[in-house]
């Protein structure tokens, strides 16, 4: 079996990091720490940017600090801890820290115009916080009035739905009414009263005073007992419908 082809040459490539002489390229290392790009971001600071008439500013005047002094101490009694040896510490690193940003503030100028602006500022917020709570109260009022109205709303709809249904419910009972009456004034109309004759009876009969008449032994004697007798008005007007019935028989 023939070994693969130039299995034992020699290599011809150099060394890594040669060059085209076969010799290594020295690279310059850059100082601990340091990259190249970082190197070649570094820039010249920036100069400042001028303002217009900035040669005019002053620094902030004494109320000006006053009114920092008193609000960033009151800050800081808002933050301090509860335990006394945690409470001094941070206070005192808290009053250094603030002692240092009115230095600060002392040195730095400002446009004339906004002199004494910060007890405005102050002022300002402390109405429109007042307008707030104003303004939150109302939204609370007009949210409890708009809830109670949402609430009778509520009740007068299951109101009228109720009444809708007793509505509904009576014009139905109309309707079976006014079938019914019909009904019955066709029945009315259509049907034909039938009643048993009456009995036939000549005319030369004998009423029913004559044959009492006849039937009693002395009819003088009672007729006069009749005319004699008193009659209340009940009796007198029961003979008398009486009579009349006889007369229509």
């Amino acid at each position: 079996m023939k070994p693969a082809r130039g299995s034992s040459r020699a290599s011809t490539q150099g060394p890594k990091g040669a060059g085209r002489d076969g010799k290594r390229v020295q690279q310059k290392r850059l100082p601990h720490g340091e990259r190249a790009q970082d190197k070649s971001r570094k820039k010249a600071p920036a100069e400042p940017r001028k303002v217009r008439g900035q040669e005019k500013w002053k620094p902030l005047d004494k109320s000006s600090i006053m009114f920092l002094d008193n609000l960033l101490s009151l800050s800081i009694l808002s933050v301090l801890p509860i335990k006394r040896k945690e409470k001094e510490e941070t206070q005192k690193h808290l009053n250094s820290l603030k002692d240092q940003f009115l230095a600060k503030c002392s040195q730095l100028p400002v446009p004339p115009q906004k002199h004494g602006n910060l007890m405005h500022v102050s002022q300002q917020f402390h109405r429109e916080n007042q307008n707030v709570k104003h303004g939150n109260k109302k939204i609370d009022e007009l949210q409890e009035s708009s809830q109670a109205v949402v609430s009778q709303l509520e009740k007068l709809q299951v109101k009228m739905e109720r009444l809708e249904h007793e509505c509904k419910i009576m014009r139905n009972k109309l309707e079976e009414e006014e079938l019914n009456a019909q009904k019955f004034i066709q029945l009315t109309e259509q049907a034909v009263l039938r009643l048993p004759a009456l009995p036939l009876y000549p005319e030369d009969e004998p009423t029913l005073q004559e044959k009492i008449m006849r039937a009693a032994p002395d009819p003088k004697a009672v007729m006069k007992a009749l005319q004699k007798r008193k009659v209340t008005g009940n009796a007198k007007v029961f003979l008398e419908l009486a009579h009349k019935q006889m007369d229509h028989l």
